[in-house]
């Protein structure tokens, strides 16, 4: 992290008091990613709306925010400091009751299959997990919202009824 921003490791620790406390930052940032994210998705009408702005909005933040993978794929620097697991536990969980809630009204209203809206949300975050851990072993060597199209393209086939009017 020192590199990305251009200052020594010492000059971070004058900013912060461990690497918990980074870690700590860096997953606030998430949260208030997360807030934002509900905001945007509020303000539009139907369920393939929001679930197309959902995935091309994790993707543009996390295209932008690189090091955010590192926090989001390296689960043991969580396992001992429970500070940190607790947040992340929070972090999940909220955007999981987001992403639930929106997919169970989704499907009382017919916009998707008839599937429970847990699974519907297992399918959309897996798929962007499994996207962003290959962006990262690729070393971000491919475009991340290009993909999301793919993403988004795929989850319309399989996850969403066709109108049939």
């Amino acid at each position: 992290m020192a590199g990305k921003v251009g200052i020594s490791e010492p000059a971070i620790y004058r900013h912060f008091r461990s690497k918990e406390e980074i870690i700590l930052r860096i997953l606030e940032r998430m949260n208030r990613f997360g807030d934002l994210l509900r905001q945007e998705l509020n303000k539009l009408p139907d369920a393939r709306s929001k679930i197309k702005k959902l995935v091309e909005m994790h993707l543009e933040f996390l295209e932008a925010n690189r090091e955010m993978t590192s926090v989001i794929f390296s689960e043991e620097i969580f396992e001992p400091r429970e500070g940190i697991q607790q947040k992340v536990r929070e972090i999940i969980r909220s955007r999981r009751e987001f992403l639930d809630q929106l997919l169970e009204v989704a499907r009382q209203n017919k916009e998707v299959v008839d599937v429970p809206a847990q699974e519907l949300s297992i399918v959309i975050l897996g798929y962007l997990r499994m996207t962003v851990l290959e962006w990262r072993t690729a070393n971000f060597s491919f475009s991340l919202q290009d993909r999301g199209q793919r993403i988004i393209e795929t989850l319309d086939k399989i996850i969403f009824i066709k109108d049939v009017s």
